[in-house]
């Protein structure tokens, strides 16, 4: 449950950091920043409200025992601030997660529900267009000249009123039953065969995804129409980068005779050619001063590409680090005042650090008796029983002998002057050794052996 609302917290805050990058690009002109590369980063949005990037980047962090000496020292230098610890009982955590999942699935089953209506509209009206048509020989030479070679449906629907490319694992582009005479259906292939070469229906299908996932969001709902927008202006930047200025006026005038049929079609479901009225104007005066890409904006665009991804990523996992923990009731409890957290509800870091020394200070709560007991108190028959999982440790004493540890590591002999522990005697030091695992065994092996020997003397 911990891990869920970890994932969960961190998957949305990262999103939201790279749309809310994308907000501040509205500021930048696209003759700096293109539609392209713009398009390019609502892609990048989506991945980090799917992908568990803060998960990975952890698991994947080098330890600091890996790094050289150099580093270890300077990082031994800093002094870390530790925040505050949130915990979140197990009850209000489940609480949380039931109206999330409630709301995640009733989304997915509206948006599923919308999708087959919508399918089913288009179907009851469709009408195949004749393979020796005009349409379907401009549908093949567009293919062609795109080198597409995967099978793309052609078909009249009266439930449309704009030309629009449907369909995930069959796709087919749907004509309106009285295509205008001065709609130019090259144009129109041209635009719908881009969409599907860069598959721009799977990302509006991940867009929906994470819309699912973080309904409760507004930034997710706003990069829904981000995805939308800088999807249709990549696309006609794509038609035209190769085109003559007249070519250009005349793909501009196709946008305007579809412009009619904008109204009611789900763009989140198809790639229609038809735009929002509110951005038409913007969209012509872009298809008019489409350029080449120089170099220099080239370049600027893969920095800021670079540089969001590494917010969103660094962003993911603080919002990780500070997602609060789920603590069960059985996790913790209270023995003459001092918290002890079970093995399992221990960070890991604290869980390998008690695995590695072997920590004895454990306390079990056992049957028969009627308090906690420590481990050092089982009998040998218990403590061959029980498992370092089973047991309770404390947070404050782990940490205790954490920094006592950084002082006098094991098998490190470590002396300490008047100067740095003024209890010592001046002129005088005192030397301090922990001894390794392995000698405290081979100490109390020797230690067995001398009192079994003196046994045997005792005896004779």
């Amino acid at each position: 449950m911990s891990k869920l609302l970890e994932m969960l917290v961190s998957l949305s805050v990262a999103g939201s950091a790279v749309v809310i990058c994308i907000l501040l690009l509205r500021f930048i002109s696209p003759v700096v920043f293109p539609a392209k590369w713009r398009y390019a980063i609502g892609k990048m949005a989506i991945g980090f409200y799917l992908l568990p990037v803060a998960l990975v980047m952890q698991t994947t962090t080098v330890p600091i025992s890996a790094l050289p000496s150099s580093i270890q020292q300077t990082q031994s230098n800093l002094t870390i601030v530790a925040s505050p610890e949130l915990n979140l009982s197990a009850d209000v955590a489940l609480f949380f997660l039931s109206i999330w999942g409630t709301g995640a699935f009733a989304f997915a089953v509206w948006q599923v529900y919308c999708y087959r209506r919508f399918m089913k509209k288009l179907q009851q009206t469709r009408l195949p267009v004749p393979d020796n048509s005009e349409a379907a020989e401009q549908l093949r030479w567009v293919k062609e000249a795109f080198s597409i070679k995967s099978n793309v449906l052609l078909a009249y629907s009266s439930a449309i009123r704009s030309p629009a490319l449907v369909g995930l694992w069959k796709p087919t582009i749907y004509l309106p039953m009285e295509t205008a005479a001065k709609v130019d259906l090259g144009m129109v292939f041209r635009h719908e065969l881009i969409h599907l070469k860069r598959k721009d229906l799977w990302i509006k299908a991940l867009t929906l995804g994470a819309s699912a996932l973080h309904w409760f969001n507004p930034f997710v709902h706003i990069l829904q129409k981000e995805i939308h927008m800088w999807c249709e202006l990549s696309c006609d930047e794509e038609v035209v980068k190769e085109m003559s200025y007249a070519e250009r006026k005349r793909y501009g005038e196709t946008i305007l005779n579809v412009m009619a049929g904008s109204r009611g079609i789900p763009v989140r479901f198809c790639a229609s050619l038809s735009s929002d009225a509110k951005q038409l104007k913007r969209r012509l005066n872009m298809i008019l001063n489409v350029q080449r890409l120089k170099k220099k904006t080239v370049m600027i665009a893969i920095a800021a590409v670079i540089a969001i991804g590494t917010i969103g990523a660094s962003t993911a996992v603080w919002a990780a680090q500070k997602t609060p923990e789920v603590k069960d009731a059985g996790d913790s409890i209270l023995y003459h005042g001092v918290q002890y957290l079970k093995f399992s509800a221990l960070t890991p870091d604290d869980q390998k650090f008690v695995i590695e020394e072997g920590l004895g200070a454990a306390v079990y709560v056992l049957e028969g008796y009627e308090h906690p007991v420590f481990s050092d108190e089982l009998t040998h028959e218990e403590q061959a029983r029980v498992t370092i999982e089973e047991g309770y440790f404390s947070p404050a004493s782990i940490a205790r002998l954490k920094e006592f540890r950084e002082k006098f590591p094991r098998g490190v002999s470590v002396t300490i002057t008047h100067q740095e522990d003024p209890s010592i005697p001046p002129g005088t030091s005192l030397t301090i050794r922990s001894l390794t695992p392995e000698e405290s065994a081979v100490f109390k092996k020797r230690e067995e052996e001398a009192k079994s020997g003196g046994s045997s003397n005792d005896q004779k």
